[in-house]
């Protein structure tokens, strides 16, 4: 064997066997199915099993197939790129010191993807492509996934990508169909084994660990049987211990005044979030300050408990020492299957022996969880996904279950519409935004003191005749302005869920908007094209106006949600935030602005679209 080469895979040893042989074992299949002729593999794997292990193994294996001669070509280093799904700092550091070890991974996420792959991998294509958390999977929200798809279609045509979530069902569910995962992929299903010492949610679902709240039980903020089973619990808990509760991101003070008085005390209450409509910053901990917290309370035997608000990303960590001692957990904010299973119990999950803790959730959605996981396990190395569907159905039928994640709905019988955008690839600056309030309560309110532009006044007038066409306004889901007179115009109806939803980051309109005005407000010259964002059929050149409507009178139409109407509180909080007189109603318009043929996307001789901007006037980062 060549020297060098021995010295580079005996390094790569070491890595590997700094890695469990669970782990390990997943790799290994995973890999197998790749030479079996895969160009895609989803890796199934439990909450806390160890998906950064997985991923480890998996780079070092794609390092150690190189020949004797190219593992010794310092130019064919970087051959692997790892990408998290969602844009979140703490994630991307988290990401970033699990792959430390192995210097052929590039860590970075879809908002960067394309700007890696120029940066970092100049002398050759990736490889391989990891892509953590893939419950994202399909319909909307998973059109980023097309990215890498088309990328590895037209220009890398021999890299392989490895999606790994707890999660995956979305991404499977519509495998069978025309969807992300495309059929000439020749994708492959990886469940990820973990040894006999993991405690997850089948685990605690078996163990009677899981409490059911019902529909009327959840708000942590209204007395009920199981809120004083909880606190119980806690109460009598003897020794230092800490209890999780996790409330929409309005009720952190409402939480902690219930606490109060309940009979804990000030030092006892931590509250983990950023930028909370109800609670001033300097009272808000990261996750950083609450581990030292609950280290000084481990020193005097004292327990404590943590709110969690929104922002807070169910992919952290919280540690071996705390799953230990954890006494209970509740949550709140009940949605769709990945929303409950990543958030509170998913954090309890792992390897150690705290079979006493008590989860109060959602327990329909834990048991159709359980269910869909014991049935991929059972077609483990499978490639056949079309009976996959079916199963997913009648599992979620059974449990009265809408949804797998914000991304995708279950629908039984209902044939699978592909949402594939249409190619968004003229690019345009923002000219002007504009905030009024939209007075539903009068009959012909005069809008020329908040502007003068026809097209924004006509935008306002076809958003009050939306909510006005049947006399008084009323409390509708998924509202539109029909017509190809109004199809110029891109309304965003925000409800509870879009507002400020914990899962949405700082993707929610609330932050969104505000990040947005303010920008402006500094003299940055913002792309229209972000602000549209536009759907699927859509295209920023065909929209003059984006309007984002906050109003009591939007719902989402996903019934399982905890928050689906905006309070009045929420839209006097935006109406203050922006300076405009309080109503329940308001209309946050921008107005596109000029083409900029310097930023906007090119076509290459291949008739390939370049996906991403230029730098230029410091506003675009990339290539």
């Amino acid at each position: 064997m060549h020297p060098i080469a021995n010295k580079h895979r005996q390094h790569i040893q070491l890595i590997l066997e700094g890695t469990f042989e669970h782990q390990r074992s997943a790799a290994i299949k995973a890999a197998a199915a790749i030479n079996g002729g895969a160009r895609a593999v989803v890796v199934a794997a439990e909450m806390q099993s160890g998906k950064s292990g997985v991923a480890l193994a998996l780079a070092c294996l794609q390092r150690q197939s190189l020949s004797d001669q190219d593992i010794c070509d310092r130019k064919q280093l970087k051959d692997t790129l790892y990408l998290v799904t969602m844009a979140d700092t703490a994630l991307l550091a988290q990401a970033k010191q699990d792959m430390l070890k192995a210097p052929n991974v590039v860590v970075s996420n879809f908002n960067h993807f394309q700007h890696a792959l120029a940066t970092e991998f100049k002398h050759q294509a990736p490889k391989l492509i990891i892509i953590d958390e893939c419950h994202f999977g399909s319909s909307s929200e998973g059109i980023r996934y097309s990215k890498v798809f088309d990328y590895l279609e037209k220009e890398n045509l021999t890299g392989h990508v490895v999606f790994i979530s707890a999660t995956p069902f979305s991404a499977l569910y519509a495998a069978g169909e025309e969807s992300i995962l495309r059929q000439q992929f020749h994708t492959k299903l990886v469940f990820h084994k973990t040894s006999g010492d993991y405690h997850g949610i089948r685990q605690m679902h078996a163990a009677h660990q899981v409490v059911k709240l019902d529909r009327t039980q959840r708000n942590f903020c209204d007395d009920s049987l199981m809120r004083r089973d909880f606190l119980s619990k806690f109460h009598q808990h003897q020794g230092a211990g800490w209890a999780l509760v996790r409330v929409p991101g309005n009720s952190a003070q409402e939480a902690k005044k219930i606490l109060l008085k309940n009979g804990l005390n000030e030092n006892q209450i931590f509250i983990i979030g950023q930028s909370l409509s109800d609670t001033d910053d300097e009272e808000l901990l990261s996750l950083d300050d609450f581990k030292k917290e609950f280290e000084a309370a481990q020193l005097f035997d004292e327990k404590i408990v943590a709110i969690t608000v929104a922002g807070f990303r169910a992919g952290i960590n919280f540690g071996q020492s705390m799953k230990e001692s954890l006494i209970a957990t509740w949550d709140s904010t009940i949605a769709n299957i990945a929303a409950v299973v990543q958030a509170n119990i998913g954090r309890a999950c792992g390897y150690h022996h705290n079979t006493h803790a008590k989860h109060y959730t959602n327990l329909d959605a834990i048991s159709a969880y359980s269910e869909l996981l014991n049935h991929l396990e059972s077609c483990d190395n499978s490639d056949q996904f079309d009976g996959l569907k079916q199963v997913f159905e009648q599992i979620c039928e059974r449990y009265e279950i809408t949804g797998f994640d914000r991304g995708t709905d279950v629908r039984p019988n209902a044939t699978w519409v592909s949402n594939r955008k249409v190619i968004d690839d003229e690019v345009f600056f923002t000219d002007s935004y504009c905030v009024v309030p939209a007075l539903l309560n009068q009959s012909q309110p005069d809008f020329s003191g908040y502007t003068k532009d026809h097209d924004l006044i006509e935008a306002i007038r076809l958003i009050r005749e939306e909510y006005l066409k049947e006399g008084t306004p009323y409390i509708k889901a998924k509202r539109a302005l029909k017509g190809e007179h109004q199809n110029w115009i891109k309304a965003q109806w925000v409800n509870g869920v879009s507002y400020d939803h914990y899962e949405l980051g700082k993707n929610a309109a609330k932050n969104r908007v505000l990040d947005f005005i303010q920008r402006l407000k500094q003299g940055e010259r913002i792309v229209f094209n972000d602000i549209v964002n536009p759907g699927g059929g859509e295209a920023t050149k065909d929209k003059r106006v984006t309007a984002n409507i906050f109003s009591i009178y939007n719902t989402s139409s996903q019934l399982d949600q905890f928050k689906r109407q905006m309070s009045l509180d929420d839209v006097h909080e935006m109406c203050d935030a922006l300076g405009i007189e309080r109503d329940n109603t308001l209309i946050v318009l921008f107005k596109r602005g000029e083409f900029d043929a310097v930023a906007s996307r090119t076509t290459d001789a291949k008739g390939t679209i370049e996906q991403t901007r230029i730098k230029h006037n410091s506003v675009f980062s990339g290539r």
